[in-house]
């Protein structure tokens, strides 16, 4: 039996650009900063430099390329004798109608989201098996309990993860590998669309049955661009640091959480639709989210 690796594989760590809430690198910063060996991922280069002038060991890797995928596995087992943590955090939010949105994007939006992972998942377990040990951290979100317009398919690979997880946390129990998920609830800074174009939807913006709802969806999530001093729902938000140092937790816990909820939102609805039933339910949905 070798030695247990230290290692850890984190992916979308190029977030903190464009259309992602920077949790990637933070959580890059925390680990790497308490000792951990680091390999920072993700298909941006340009963004990975920052963590890289920290000296973050950064690679390349696109979860939807299985050859990246095999590439960045071979190295830190070539290195490390096996990955020791992986934690799947690259994925990234369609916004669209269930009706309306083009099949391709929805192909597209579970393949990062969903087949991406569970495939470098697979790649990571026989070294983690051949060690006698091993973590999975799985970053999903608040929106893995239900759902709202608009975002219907990237909720649902929320779901698809929390099965996933599930299942595969029985399956290598008796390898000593253990498997938790973050949820958090909305992040600070995190991609908040100024204008309805930001959404970047095809042919859902303009001349289409939800003009007025995409509209109020941008005024409404508005709330969450203010980082310095959040108002209103801004205020029960959380950031992207939070989210690392639970990230930490996961990573570094004799017995980690199946679950860890961050902020008052994700633990609230994980118990709410329980307590005041479906319909109660559905009724705090249309009341609290943008709706057509």
């Amino acid at each position: 039996m070798m030695a247990p690796s230290r290692a850890i594989l984190l992916t979308g760590a190029s977030s903190g650009t464009g259309k992602s809430s920077g949790t990637g690198q933070a959580v890059a910063l925390r680990l790497h900063r308490a000792g951990w060996p680091v390999y920072a991922t993700g298909r941006n280069m340009g963004a990975l430099a920052p963590l890289a002038a920290e000296g973050i060991q950064t690679l390349y890797l696109d979860v939807t390329d299985e050859q990246s995928m095999i590439d960045v596995v071979e190295k830190v087992t070539a290195e490390h004798g096996a990955v020791g943590t992986l934690i799947n955090n690259a994925a990234w939010s369609l916004n669209g109608t269930i009706g309306e949105t083009p099949m391709d994007e929805v192909r597209n939006q579970f393949e990062t989201n969903v087949f991406g992972l569970s495939r470098l998942t697979q790649l990571v377990l026989p070294g983690m098996r051949a060690q006698g040990q091993g973590r999975v951290v799985m970053m999903s979100s608040m929106f893995a309990h239900f759902a709202t317009p608009g975002r219907g398919y990237y909720q649902a690979t929320k779901h698809a993860l929390g099965a996933i997880s599930d299942s595969l946390r029985h399956e290598v129990a008796r390898d000593n590998i253990k498997v938790s998920v973050i949820e958090p609830s909305p992040v600070l800074g995190g991609f908040v669309p100024t204008t309805v174009s930001d959404l970047g939807m095809t042919g859902q913006e303009t001349g289409g049955l939800y003009d007025d709802f995409w509209k109020y969806f941008v005024e409404w999530h508005g709330a969450y661009r203010e980082t310095a001093h959040p108002k209103g729902r801004g205020r029960t938000a959380v950031r992207a640091e939070d989210v690392a140092k639970v990230v930490e937790k996961a990573v570094t816990s004799e017995n980690p959480r199946i679950r860890y909820r961050i902020g008052f939102p994700a633990r609230a609805v994980a118990r709410m639709r329980w307590t005041i039933g479906d319909k109660g339910f559905e009724r705090f949905v249309r009341f609290f989210f943008p709706i057509p």
